[in-house]
This record gives C-alpha cells, structure tokens and sequence, in this order.
C-alpha cells in the first residue's frame, strides 16, 4: 500500500472496484479526511482513455451539491493517476435498506434528496449512468449522497443510450428497493405496493412512471420527480397528523391523596377523639 500520493498521507484501503482500489487518506494540505481512487493501469496507461478520463474527472468536479459526493481533483503522483473525493463516512443505501422495506416516509425524504442531486446533475450536463443502491451513500445524520457521479460509465454500459432517462430509470428501481425490500421485477406489475396496501398509493404512480420501458413515458426530469415527492411527503405528514388528531383521548385517572393531605385527616381525628374525651371527663 502506498503510504502517501502527492499531499495525501494513505490511511487504510477501502476496497476496489472496477476503476481501481480506493483508499481512505488525510489531505495535509487542508486538513481533511478523502478517498482516494487510484486508476488501474489499463486505463491510466492507455493515452486515449487516460484523456477521456482526465476531461470526464474535470466536467464532474464542477459538481457541488449537498448530495453529491465532490471529486476534488484529478492527480498524479508516483507514476500514479488518481482521482480525490470527499470521504462520505456512513453505510451504502443498500446496507441501509437491508433487505426490509423503509419507512415510506424516510424513503420518501432519501428519494427526494436523491432526486435532487440528479436534478444538479442533469442541469450541468452530467448523467450518473450507475445509480443504485450502491452508489448512494447514507451518513450518519440519515442524509443521502450519490457517489461516483459522472464518472460511472467507465464501469458500466447499457444497451439503451445512456441519457437522463436512464438515470431516471435506474431511480425508480432504488425507490422500488427502498420500498420494498427487493428489486423490481424484470416484468410483469412494477408497482411497489400492489400488494402490500400499507404504501400510499401516491408513491405506487411515481415508481411506476419512473420505471415505464418506454423512456419517452418516464419524467422528463429529476426535477419533476422531487416536486412530485416533496407533495406526497406534504400529504403524509397531513395524514399522520389527522391520525394523532382523530385518536382518542384517554382520561387521566384522578391522584391518589398525597402524604400531606393523610396526615391533616389523622390530626383532625385526633383532635375530636381529644375533644370527646374531655367532654367526657368534664361533665361526668
């Protein structure tokens, strides 16, 4: 393992994917924990891809969103192309997810978030190309942050052009997981509460429209699909609020008497047992 790349002191590794392993480190110049991905040679050592990634790495470092992790920059050091990334601490949405369907209400407020970052995305030109749950990071504040964006089509190639449909596709199927516990199905009834009528039957149209074969039937933006989201959230709030309201009120059951008011009694019974026996011994 190397013990530093330019600036950056290597701290543990993180694991590897496709484009090469990817470690944790301390960026000494700014004082700030990083990932940092260093390219394998088939591609760093290839002058065409090695350009191809280099302006890729440039367009997507102008991404600055909340929920977008940042690439920082694209680096050499040691014989080494590396790209830098903003260390997002936290558990992938699938390990969030675990198999078991979420809280609509906490997947609504996750797809929101990531349909705000692919709306950013989108506007500056870029498309994801790779989104699941396992490019979507959850931080320890339950925030969400897409990972690898603008960058993902050296990992992955699909048979349909790749555009912002795509990645709208691909957000119906995380919403689908989040929902479900399960990915969608290759065919057949893509709506995620079709049976299970615990799910608003508001986030069933998102999904499914999300998730059309015919990219011409899915949104026309991400944009589209958080302002959509953002009114069902309103809805569900509104609905939980209405059941608080309308639940029953449970009358209080009255004090026992308190220590204090006992022994005012006791004094008091004293006192006429007291008063009676005088009265007895006086007038006898």
């Amino acid at each position: 393992m190397f013990e530093t790349l330019g600036h950056y002191k290597i701290l543990e590794r993180l694991g590897a994917g496709d484009m090469g392993e990817v470690f944790r480190a301390r960026d000494t110049h700014h004082g700030r924990t990083v990932a940092v991905q260093v390219i394998v040679p088939s591609v760093a050592g290839d002058p065409e891809q090695r350009a191809r990634l280099v302006e890729d790495a440039r367009i997507a470092s102008s991404l600055s969103h909340p929920n977008i992790a940042m690439l920082y920059e694209c680096a050499e050091d040691q014989g080494q192309l590396f790209l830098v990334y903003e260390h997002v601490p936290g558990n992938t949405l699938k390990r969030t997810i675990g198999g078991a369907p979420l809280n609509p209400r906490r997947a609504v407020d996750l797809a929101i978030q990531i349909a705000d970052a692919l709306a950013d995305a989108h506007g500056g030109g870029i498309v994801h190309r790779n989104l699941t749950s396992e490019t979507v990071m959850v931080t320890p504040k339950g925030n969400a942050k897409v990972v690898d964006c603008g960058l993902a089509a050296w990992v992955k190639t699909d048979a349909e052009p790749l555009d912002h449909r795509s990645d709208i596709l691909a957000f119906g199927m995380v919403m689908f997981e989040m929902l479900t516990g399960r990915l969608p199905p290759s065919s057949g009834d893509l709506k995620p509460s079709s049976k299970n009528r615990s799910l608003p039957i508001e986030l069933d149209e998102i999904v499914a429209r999300a998730l059309a074969p015919d990219p011409d039937r899915r949104y026309d933006s991400a944009a589209t699909i958080a302002a959509e989201l953002r009114s069902v959230g309103a809805l569900l709030d509104a609905r939980s609020d209405a059941q608080e309201a309308a639940a029953p009120v449970v009358p209080l059951r009255p004090a026992p008497p308190s220590a204090a008011r006992w022994i005012w009694w006791l004094l008091a019974i004293a006192a006429l047992a007291a008063l009676a026996w005088y009265a007895r011994a006086y007038f006898a």
